[in-house]
């Protein structure tokens, strides 16, 4: 972020001033955003930039009318940065913006009543431990009920984790350009609240260089990856899937996995399956054609697998002894795309077939899957590790399943997906992802944007049925109903 900054100045011909007050501007925009000018302010700022940018704020408030602001310069610092002692000063020149300046634990102003604290002591810089007056600030304010607002990050939290004990609490995370991947981890969405990503301009294609292996997933990028269907297309253009789901008790797996690689676009889907569950699964999805396993209720048996484009295994299957075998059976054999779900994963964790998944192949575990595969971490920023070399070694795809899915590929890259919200945490939901991307390998699609478009593709499904719908109560089958909505929304991009 600083050499982005810096590049930005350099390219745009600004100074770091008139960038800060750039990034205050947007700040101020996002904060004041369905307030009225009753609402009162109190900004606790640093001796950085992000104390700068919490100074900027302060003005830009008042000049849009507030004229209930407290801000508060904490004197814990033997060095202050020129912008903001320049916007420090500023500020004092206006009578109508009270300052504070914290010397001791005594000079900490409470609130009275509802006030919206604003964070910007500490920015995303920070790689210590907070202690002193700074750490009795922090302290105070989230002894506090009140609204917190951070910015850029809250105090304590860097780019990938806590570097502090002692850490704002934020209610909302205001974030310039993109976020730190700490706000993508789990365990700190009680630090982060709702994240909030403001653009303040800075030069895009001096990021786009940038070298990284993280990478967020935007709905421009993904326009450019979906295929145009060209007038004169059948059936076969668009692949033949062959779907190994579903047992005795379980067709409602192989049912959805079945009817999201339809609606993922597959020309034509084959579900292997028990003979009992025929009836129901031919009732419920009629545009899926059965292969019929010579066991009634579970997988027992591996078809004719050479005629299909691409297969995908796992869902509702159980991890019978036999079943077990099918799984080994396909890995050793299979020259399709394939994609590993839910008991196929644990048939691989439990019988350690790591070593026989097939180069390129996708698995989609969620957290404890992928903990079966791959071990305990002692936290997410280890699990993340441990993706990435494990699709490196292993050659794989690796779909970590969770709020911000990260997608690993055999090159080291993370993908983190930006749909989907808490509504698909619903039975069946892993399900759909798994026809979704199926379908997508049908149609050519390569294994990496296949995986990456297809998490996309969900969440952005499950946020269409949601915004019908509502988030409790979603149904998987809410989430496939969607799948042609959500194709039309990203071609409209």
């Amino acid at each position: 972020m600083r050499l982005l900054d810096k590049a930005t100045m350099e390219i745009q011909g600004i100074s770091s001033a008139e960038l800060m007050e750039r990034a205050a501007q947007k700040l101020t925009e996002e904060i004041i955003k369905g307030r009225d000018l009753s609402s009162r302010f109190m900004i606790f700022c640093g001796s950085g930039n992000n104390g700068g940018d919490g100074l900027c704020i302060a003005r830009m408030l008042y000049g849009y009318g507030f004229d209930d602001i407290t801000c508060s310069l904490i004197k814990d610092f033997k060095h202050f940065s020129d912008d903001n002692i320049l916007n420090f000063n500023k500020i004092k020149q206006i009578s109508g913006i009270k300052t504070v300046e914290i010397n001791s634990e005594n000079d900490i102003p409470l609130p009275q009543g509802n006030v919206i604290i604003i964070d910007a002591i500490f920015g995303t810089g920070l790689n210590r431990e907070i202690q002193g007056l700074s750490a009795k600030v922090i302290e105070r304010i989230n002894s506090l009920t009140n609204e917190v607002i951070a910015i850029d990050t809250p105090s304590g939290l860097s780019d990938f984790a806590k570097v502090s004990s002692t850490i704002i609490k934020a209610t909302k995370t205001l974030t310039i350009h993109t976020p730190q991947v700490s706000m993508l981890l789990p365990e700190n969405e009680d630090i982060t609240g709702e994240v909030k990503i403001i653009d303040i301009g800075l030069d895009k294609n001096f990021s786009e260089k940038t070298e990284s292996f993280y990478n967020l997933v935007l709905k421009e990028e993904i326009a450019l990856k979906i295929k145009k269907r060209k007038k004169f297309s059948h059936k076969g253009t668009f692949g033949h899937s062959l779907l190994i789901s579903g047992s005795y008790g379980k067709a409602g797996a192989a049912i959805l996995a079945s009817r999201a690689c339809h609606r993922a676009g597959s020309g034509l889907v084959t579900l292997h399956t028990g003979e009992k569950l025929v009836e129901i699964i031919q009732t419920a999805t009629p545009e899926t054609m059965l292969s019929i396993d010579e066991n009634e209720k579970i997988i027992s048996t591996l078809p004719d697998i050479e005629k299909f484009s691409a297969i995908g295994i796992g869902p509702g299957i159980g991890k019978d002894k036999l079943t077990a075998k099918v799984v080994k059976e396909l890995l050793l054999k299979a020259k399709q795309p394939l994609v590993l779900d839910a008991d196929a994963l644990n048939i691989i964790s439990e019988n350690n077939f790591h070593k026989l998944i097939p180069r390129n192949s996708i698995l989609t575990p969620h957290p404890k899957e992928f903990e079966r595969l791959f071990g305990k971490t002692e936290n997410s920023v280890k699990r993340l590790e441990v993706l990435r070399e494990k699709a490196i070694e292993l050659g794989i795809i690796i779909v970590l399943k969770g709020a911000y899915t990260a997608t690993a590929t055999p090159q080291g890259e993370i993908f983190f997906n930006t749909t989907g919200n808490p509504g698909m945490a619903t039975a069946g939901s892993g399900d759909v992802l798994t026809g979704i991307i199926t379908g997508l390998l049908s149609q050519k699609y390569s294994e990496e944007t296949a995986a990456v478009l297809g998490v996309y593709l969900h969440g952005l499904s499950g946020d269409i049925a949601a915004e019908k719908l509502a988030q409790c109560g979603l149904l998987a089958s809410d989430i496939i109903e969607s799948i042609p909505f959500a194709y039309k929304k990203i071609q409209k991009s």
